[in-house]
Protein backbone atom coordinates (compact mmCIF):
# COMPACT_ATOMS: atom_id res chain seq x y z
CA UNK A 1 0.00 0.00 0.00
CA UNK A 2 1.04 3.82 -0.73
CA UNK A 3 -0.56 6.75 0.83
CA UNK A 4 0.50 10.26 0.37
CA UNK A 5 1.38 12.80 3.17
CA UNK A 6 -2.40 12.72 4.74
CA UNK A 7 -2.37 9.18 4.50
CA UNK A 8 -4.68 9.11 1.64
CA UNK A 9 -4.27 6.04 -0.33
CA UNK A 10 -2.69 6.69 -3.76
CA UNK A 11 -2.54 2.71 -5.04
CA UNK A 12 -1.34 -0.83 -4.06
CA UNK A 13 0.35 -3.87 -5.45
CA UNK A 14 -0.80 -7.20 -5.39
CA UNK A 15 1.83 -9.48 -4.62
CA UNK A 16 5.75 -9.23 -5.43
CA UNK A 17 7.38 -10.57 -8.43
CA UNK A 18 10.68 -10.78 -9.47
CA UNK A 19 12.78 -8.53 -10.94
CA UNK A 20 13.15 -6.02 -8.31
CA UNK A 21 14.24 -3.69 -11.18
CA UNK A 22 10.56 -4.53 -12.48
CA UNK A 23 8.98 -3.75 -8.99
CA UNK A 24 10.83 -0.69 -8.15
CA UNK A 25 9.23 0.54 -11.59
CA UNK A 26 6.05 -0.01 -10.66
CA UNK A 27 6.30 2.05 -7.38
CA UNK A 28 8.32 4.76 -9.59
CA UNK A 29 4.79 4.66 -11.48
CA UNK A 30 2.81 5.06 -8.50
CA UNK A 31 4.59 8.42 -7.16
CA UNK A 32 4.45 10.31 -10.63
CA UNK A 33 0.89 9.92 -10.26
CA UNK A 34 -0.75 8.42 -13.59
CA UNK A 35 -3.04 5.89 -13.85
CA UNK A 36 -2.97 5.29 -9.46
CA UNK A 37 -6.34 4.69 -8.05
CA UNK A 38 -6.05 8.25 -6.34
CA UNK A 39 -5.86 9.86 -9.83
CA UNK A 40 -8.28 7.49 -11.32
CA UNK A 41 -11.03 8.10 -8.48
CA UNK A 42 -10.45 11.74 -8.45
CA UNK A 43 -10.95 11.50 -11.88
CA UNK A 44 -14.07 9.68 -11.63
CA UNK A 45 -15.45 11.45 -8.90
CA UNK A 46 -15.52 14.45 -10.96
CA UNK A 47 -16.56 12.89 -14.17
CA UNK A 48 -19.55 10.81 -12.52
CA UNK A 49 -20.46 14.70 -10.55
CA UNK A 50 -20.85 16.15 -14.23
CA UNK A 51 -23.03 13.61 -15.37
CA UNK A 52 -24.87 13.98 -13.04
CA UNK A 53 -25.13 17.49 -13.05
CA UNK A 54 -26.39 16.97 -17.07
CA UNK A 55 -29.14 14.50 -16.21
CA UNK A 56 -30.40 17.07 -13.19
CA UNK A 57 -30.65 20.14 -15.66
CA UNK A 58 -32.98 17.94 -17.84
CA UNK A 59 -35.12 17.55 -14.46
CA UNK A 60 -34.07 13.33 -14.89
CA UNK A 61 -34.34 12.48 -11.39
CA UNK A 62 -33.57 8.99 -11.22
CA UNK A 63 -30.58 9.21 -13.58
CA UNK A 64 -29.08 12.38 -11.51
CA UNK A 65 -29.74 10.32 -8.37
CA UNK A 66 -27.55 7.16 -10.05
CA UNK A 67 -24.57 9.23 -10.63
CA UNK A 68 -24.56 11.27 -7.39
CA UNK A 69 -24.78 7.40 -5.79
CA UNK A 70 -21.56 6.77 -7.10
CA UNK A 71 -19.19 9.53 -6.44
CA UNK A 72 -20.52 8.76 -3.05
CA UNK A 73 -19.70 5.26 -2.99
CA UNK A 74 -16.29 6.43 -4.46
CA UNK A 75 -15.55 9.34 -2.57
CA UNK A 76 -17.52 8.90 0.84
CA UNK A 77 -15.28 11.65 2.80
CA UNK A 78 -15.31 14.40 0.19
CA UNK A 79 -11.72 14.37 -0.66
CA UNK A 80 -11.36 13.58 -4.03
CA UNK A 81 -11.87 17.13 -5.75
CA UNK A 82 -14.69 19.21 -5.77
CA UNK A 83 -15.62 22.34 -7.74
CA UNK A 84 -17.07 26.50 -7.10
CA UNK A 85 -20.74 26.70 -5.32
CA UNK A 86 -21.55 30.21 -4.96
CA UNK A 87 -18.31 31.32 -5.14
CA UNK A 88 -17.18 28.63 -2.65
CA UNK A 89 -15.02 25.30 -3.06
CA UNK A 90 -17.43 22.28 -2.01
CA UNK A 91 -16.57 18.90 -2.64
CA UNK A 92 -18.03 16.98 -4.62
CA UNK A 93 -19.18 14.21 -2.36
CA UNK A 94 -20.86 17.18 -0.05
CA UNK A 95 -23.12 18.63 -3.45
CA UNK A 96 -23.90 15.13 -4.56
CA UNK A 97 -25.44 14.90 -1.42
CA UNK A 98 -27.34 17.75 -1.76
CA UNK A 99 -28.67 16.90 -5.08
CA UNK A 100 -29.82 13.88 -3.22
CA UNK A 101 -31.40 15.38 -1.19
CA UNK A 102 -32.62 18.25 -3.74
CA UNK A 103 -34.21 15.56 -5.54
CA UNK A 104 -36.02 13.91 -2.76
CA UNK A 105 -37.57 17.64 -1.55
CA UNK A 106 -38.90 18.14 -5.15
CA UNK A 107 -39.91 14.92 -5.14
CA UNK A 108 -44.04 14.47 -5.02
CA UNK A 109 -44.81 13.65 -2.05
CA UNK A 110 -42.13 15.40 -0.51
CA UNK A 111 -39.20 13.75 0.93
CA UNK A 112 -37.66 16.46 3.42
CA UNK A 113 -35.75 13.52 5.63
CA UNK A 114 -32.40 13.71 3.69
CA UNK A 115 -32.14 17.32 3.66
CA UNK A 116 -32.73 17.18 7.33
CA UNK A 117 -29.83 15.00 7.66
CA UNK A 118 -27.49 17.04 5.50
CA UNK A 119 -28.41 20.24 7.64
CA UNK A 120 -27.65 18.48 10.51
CA UNK A 121 -24.52 16.56 8.98
CA UNK A 122 -22.85 19.87 7.87
CA UNK A 123 -22.52 23.27 9.65
CA UNK A 124 -21.72 26.05 7.11
CA UNK A 125 -21.04 27.25 3.94
CA UNK A 126 -23.12 28.82 0.97
CA UNK A 127 -24.07 25.15 0.01
CA UNK A 128 -25.81 24.93 3.35
CA UNK A 129 -27.45 28.00 3.75
CA UNK A 130 -29.06 26.99 0.61
CA UNK A 131 -30.55 23.29 2.18
CA UNK A 132 -31.83 25.64 5.05
CA UNK A 133 -34.09 28.20 2.13
CA UNK A 134 -35.30 25.11 0.55
CA UNK A 135 -36.79 23.25 3.41
CA UNK A 136 -37.72 26.99 4.43
CA UNK A 137 -40.17 27.49 1.15
CA UNK A 138 -40.90 24.04 1.35
CA UNK A 139 -42.51 23.03 4.57
CA UNK A 140 -40.62 25.24 7.49
CA UNK A 141 -42.02 28.56 6.12
CA UNK A 142 -46.32 28.05 6.07
CA UNK A 143 -47.00 23.77 6.47
CA UNK A 144 -45.06 23.57 9.89
CA UNK A 145 -46.39 23.85 13.33
CA UNK A 146 -45.19 27.02 15.06
CA UNK A 147 -43.00 25.28 17.28
CA UNK A 148 -41.38 23.24 14.27
CA UNK A 149 -40.29 26.43 12.34
CA UNK A 150 -39.44 28.38 15.91
CA UNK A 151 -36.82 25.72 16.44
CA UNK A 152 -35.88 25.81 12.54
CA UNK A 153 -36.27 29.08 11.88
CA UNK A 154 -33.55 29.76 15.48
CA UNK A 155 -31.19 26.87 13.94
CA UNK A 156 -30.87 28.92 10.42
CA UNK A 157 -30.59 32.53 12.05
CA UNK A 158 -28.29 31.06 14.35
CA UNK A 159 -25.89 29.89 11.47
CA UNK A 160 -26.43 32.60 9.35
CA UNK A 161 -26.81 35.79 11.24
CA UNK A 162 -25.89 38.46 8.38
CA UNK A 163 -27.88 36.42 5.69
CA UNK A 164 -30.94 38.38 4.86
CA UNK A 165 -32.90 36.08 3.01
CA UNK A 166 -32.33 33.75 5.92
CA UNK A 167 -33.41 36.84 8.22
CA UNK A 168 -36.42 37.77 5.87
CA UNK A 169 -37.71 34.17 6.01
CA UNK A 170 -38.16 34.20 9.77
CA UNK A 171 -40.33 37.16 9.38
CA UNK A 172 -41.90 35.72 7.06
CA UNK A 173 -43.03 33.11 9.32
CA UNK A 174 -43.62 35.52 12.18
CA UNK A 175 -46.23 37.58 9.94
CA UNK A 176 -48.01 34.00 8.86
CA UNK A 177 -48.26 32.82 13.02
CA UNK A 178 -49.20 37.03 14.33
CA UNK A 179 -46.07 36.28 17.06
CA UNK A 180 -43.52 37.15 18.26
CA UNK A 181 -44.13 40.18 16.85
CA UNK A 182 -41.19 41.77 19.12
CA UNK A 183 -38.43 39.56 17.53
CA UNK A 184 -40.04 40.20 13.76
CA UNK A 185 -39.38 43.84 14.35
CA UNK A 186 -35.67 43.18 15.80
CA UNK A 187 -35.19 40.42 12.77
CA UNK A 188 -36.58 43.36 9.64
CA UNK A 189 -34.49 46.21 11.22
CA UNK A 190 -31.54 44.03 11.34
CA UNK A 191 -31.99 43.01 7.76
CA UNK A 192 -32.73 46.62 6.79
CA UNK A 193 -29.30 47.57 7.95
CA UNK A 194 -27.72 44.76 6.31
CA UNK A 195 -29.21 45.52 3.14
CA UNK A 196 -28.09 49.44 3.35
CA UNK A 197 -24.86 48.40 4.05
CA UNK A 198 -24.78 46.36 1.09
CA UNK A 199 -26.27 48.87 -0.98
CA UNK A 200 -23.60 51.29 0.42
CA UNK A 201 -20.77 48.73 -0.27
CA UNK A 202 -21.35 48.78 -3.54
CA UNK A 203 -21.43 52.07 -4.37
CA UNK A 204 -25.09 52.69 -4.09
CA UNK A 205 -26.37 55.96 -2.17
CA UNK A 206 -27.97 55.27 1.31
CA UNK A 207 -31.42 55.30 1.41
CA UNK A 208 -34.04 55.08 4.38
CA UNK A 209 -34.53 51.34 3.78
CA UNK A 210 -31.31 50.50 1.59
CA UNK A 211 -33.12 49.04 -1.50
CA UNK A 212 -35.58 46.22 0.73
CA UNK A 213 -38.75 47.38 -0.27
CA UNK A 214 -40.49 44.15 0.65
CA UNK A 215 -38.63 43.72 3.90
CA UNK A 216 -39.55 47.29 4.58
CA UNK A 217 -43.35 46.45 3.88
CA UNK A 218 -42.61 43.26 6.06
CA UNK A 219 -41.88 45.60 9.08
CA UNK A 220 -44.89 47.62 8.31
CA UNK A 221 -47.19 45.04 9.07
CA UNK A 222 -44.97 43.92 11.88
CA UNK A 223 -45.32 47.49 13.41
CA UNK A 224 -49.14 47.56 12.65
CA UNK A 225 -49.60 44.06 14.56
CA UNK A 226 -48.06 45.33 17.40
CA UNK A 227 -50.48 48.65 17.29
CA UNK A 228 -48.16 51.24 16.33
CA UNK A 229 -49.92 52.38 13.23
CA UNK A 230 -47.51 55.48 12.90
CA UNK A 231 -44.42 53.44 12.59
CA UNK A 232 -46.48 51.57 10.17
CA UNK A 233 -47.01 54.44 7.93
CA UNK A 234 -43.75 56.22 8.33
CA UNK A 235 -42.38 52.69 7.13
CA UNK A 236 -44.41 52.17 4.00
CA UNK A 237 -43.69 55.82 3.17
CA UNK A 238 -40.30 55.77 3.73
CA UNK A 239 -39.96 52.67 0.86
CA UNK A 240 -42.33 54.35 -1.51
CA UNK A 241 -40.21 56.79 -2.18
CA UNK A 242 -37.53 54.21 -3.08
CA UNK A 243 -39.77 53.06 -5.65
CA UNK A 244 -39.76 55.23 -8.68
CA UNK A 245 -42.76 54.43 -11.07
CA UNK A 246 -41.88 50.47 -10.92
CA UNK A 247 -45.62 49.30 -11.18
CA UNK A 248 -44.81 45.91 -9.47
CA UNK A 249 -43.40 47.60 -6.35
CA UNK A 250 -45.69 49.77 -6.17
CA UNK A 251 -48.73 47.53 -6.09
CA UNK A 252 -47.12 45.73 -3.50
CA UNK A 253 -46.90 49.23 -1.30
CA UNK A 254 -50.24 49.57 -2.12
CA UNK A 255 -50.98 46.04 -0.81
CA UNK A 256 -48.99 47.17 2.30
CA UNK A 257 -50.76 50.45 3.04
CA UNK A 258 -54.10 48.41 2.83
CA UNK A 259 -53.15 45.52 5.34
CA UNK A 260 -52.24 48.63 7.86
CA UNK A 261 -55.55 49.97 6.87
CA UNK A 262 -54.54 53.35 4.99
CA UNK A 263 -56.83 52.98 1.61
CA UNK A 264 -56.15 56.42 0.70
CA UNK A 265 -52.37 55.83 0.40
CA UNK A 266 -53.02 53.12 -1.66
CA UNK A 267 -55.18 54.56 -3.88
CA UNK A 268 -52.38 58.12 -3.52
CA UNK A 269 -49.72 55.95 -5.09
CA UNK A 270 -52.11 53.15 -6.88
CA UNK A 271 -55.19 54.51 -8.17
CA UNK A 272 -56.43 56.79 -11.04
CA UNK A 273 -52.98 59.19 -11.22
CA UNK A 274 -51.79 56.03 -11.51
CA UNK A 275 -53.50 54.72 -14.19
CA UNK A 276 -53.56 57.32 -15.86
CA UNK A 277 -49.52 57.72 -16.59
CA UNK A 278 -49.87 54.43 -18.05
CA UNK A 279 -52.88 54.09 -19.98
CA UNK A 280 -50.25 53.03 -22.80
CA UNK A 281 -49.19 49.82 -21.44
CA UNK A 282 -51.66 46.54 -21.50
CA UNK A 283 -49.03 44.57 -19.48
CA UNK A 284 -49.63 47.30 -16.63
CA UNK A 285 -53.15 47.85 -16.98
CA UNK A 286 -53.80 44.24 -16.51
CA UNK A 287 -51.38 44.26 -13.63
CA UNK A 288 -53.70 46.80 -12.20
CA UNK A 289 -57.41 45.75 -13.05
CA UNK A 290 -56.46 42.40 -11.34
CA UNK A 291 -55.24 44.05 -8.31
CA UNK A 292 -58.09 46.40 -7.71
CA UNK A 293 -60.51 43.33 -8.48
CA UNK A 294 -58.99 41.04 -6.44
CA UNK A 295 -59.40 43.95 -3.38
CA UNK A 296 -62.83 44.50 -4.68
CA UNK A 297 -62.12 48.33 -4.39
CA UNK A 298 -61.63 50.75 -6.89
CA UNK A 299 -63.89 49.13 -9.26
CA UNK A 300 -64.57 52.00 -11.72
CA UNK A 301 -61.05 52.57 -12.13
CA UNK A 302 -60.28 48.97 -12.63
CA UNK A 303 -63.00 48.83 -14.81
CA UNK A 304 -61.07 51.90 -16.94
CA UNK A 305 -57.63 49.92 -16.89
CA UNK A 306 -59.14 46.72 -18.55
CA UNK A 307 -61.20 48.17 -21.03
CA UNK A 308 -57.99 49.73 -22.22
CA UNK A 309 -56.22 46.58 -22.01
CA UNK A 310 -59.11 44.64 -24.85
CA UNK A 311 -58.43 47.80 -26.76
CA UNK A 312 -55.03 47.56 -26.86
CA UNK A 313 -54.42 43.72 -26.67
CA UNK A 314 -57.82 42.47 -28.89
CA UNK A 315 -56.76 39.67 -29.50
CA UNK A 316 -55.24 38.50 -25.91
CA UNK A 317 -57.48 36.30 -23.99
CA UNK A 318 -55.92 37.15 -20.76
CA UNK A 319 -57.60 40.70 -21.43
CA UNK A 320 -60.82 39.86 -21.67
CA UNK A 321 -61.00 37.18 -19.10
CA UNK A 322 -59.62 40.03 -16.71
CA UNK A 323 -62.25 42.56 -18.01
CA UNK A 324 -64.78 39.94 -17.10
CA UNK A 325 -63.45 39.34 -13.66
CA UNK A 326 -64.22 43.18 -13.24
CA UNK A 327 -67.79 43.25 -14.71
CA UNK A 328 -68.28 39.99 -12.29
CA UNK A 329 -67.46 42.14 -9.14
CA UNK A 330 -69.82 45.25 -10.24
CA UNK A 331 -72.28 42.44 -11.09
CA UNK A 332 -72.78 43.34 -14.82
CA UNK A 333 -73.90 39.84 -15.47
CA UNK A 334 -74.39 40.46 -19.28
CA UNK A 335 -71.06 42.48 -19.89
CA UNK A 336 -69.23 39.41 -18.15
CA UNK A 337 -70.68 37.25 -19.89
CA UNK A 338 -69.61 39.23 -23.12
CA UNK A 339 -66.48 39.42 -21.71
CA UNK A 340 -65.84 35.77 -20.74
CA UNK A 341 -66.77 34.61 -24.30
CA UNK A 342 -64.92 36.70 -25.79
CA UNK A 343 -61.76 35.00 -24.39
CA UNK A 344 -62.68 31.49 -25.46
CA UNK A 345 -63.27 33.22 -29.06
CA UNK A 346 -59.98 34.92 -29.48
CA UNK A 347 -57.75 31.97 -27.45
CA UNK A 348 -55.26 30.43 -30.12
CA UNK A 349 -55.94 26.69 -30.15
CA UNK A 350 -52.65 26.68 -27.97
CA UNK A 351 -54.37 27.82 -24.97
CA UNK A 352 -58.12 26.96 -25.59
CA UNK A 353 -58.37 24.16 -23.08
CA UNK A 354 -56.64 26.49 -20.32
CA UNK A 355 -58.76 29.81 -21.20
CA UNK A 356 -62.24 27.43 -21.56
CA UNK A 357 -61.20 26.04 -17.67
CA UNK A 358 -60.64 29.84 -16.78
CA UNK A 359 -64.27 30.83 -18.54
CA UNK A 360 -66.05 27.78 -16.72
CA UNK A 361 -65.26 29.37 -13.31
CA UNK A 362 -65.98 32.63 -14.21
CA UNK A 363 -69.04 31.41 -15.52
CA UNK A 364 -69.91 29.58 -12.20
CA UNK A 365 -69.69 33.08 -10.28
CA UNK A 366 -71.36 35.13 -13.16
CA UNK A 367 -74.74 32.23 -12.68
CA UNK A 368 -74.45 33.14 -9.12
CA UNK A 369 -75.37 36.83 -9.49
CA UNK A 370 -78.25 38.26 -8.36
Amino acid sequence: MVFDGNGEAVDWILGYDPPADSFRDQLDGILKGGNTFQALARNFAETAFKVAKKYADRYDIAKAAEFYKQVLAIDPDGTKGGSDYNGEQTSYAQQAEFGIAGNALSARPPDRAPMEAFIKKYAKGKIVEEAFMRLSRSHYGRTATKEEAAEFYADYVGRFPDSVPALSAYVQRILQDKEPVEKGIELALKAVELQKAAAQAGGVPATPMGGGSMLAFNLARLYNLKGDKAAALKTVDAAAKELGGNPRMLSQAAQTYLDIGAEAKALDIYGPKFLKANMADASVLGQYAGFWTRQEKNLKSALEAAKKAVELTPAAPAAWLSLGNVHIKLKNKAEALKAVDKATEVAPANQKAMIQRSADQAKKLIDAIK
